[in-house]
């Protein structure tokens, strides 16, 4: 991880299983560690129709805080 981004592992409460949440102040720093993710997650020597296993986005924006 870059700069002051954090990756945090989700837990399995809503159905939602291995989500990776990354989070940080600087967009260039949290942009790079999820490129680097992702390129360490590339598959390899497999046909991508059939093998669908990989990093994909799910949900880009702010953290709106409640008060």
């Amino acid at each position: 991880m870059l700069g002051d981004t954090t990756a945090k592992l989700s837990k399995d409460i809503d159905g939602t299983k291995d989500e990776i949440t990354i989070q940080g102040s600087s967009l260039d720093a949290v942009a790079q560690s999820c490129a680097n993710i992702q390129q360490i997650a590339k598959v390899c020597d497999k046909d991508i129709r059939k093998f669908l296993d990989g990093v994909y986005v799910s949900h880009r924006g702010n953290i709106v805080q409640e008060e």
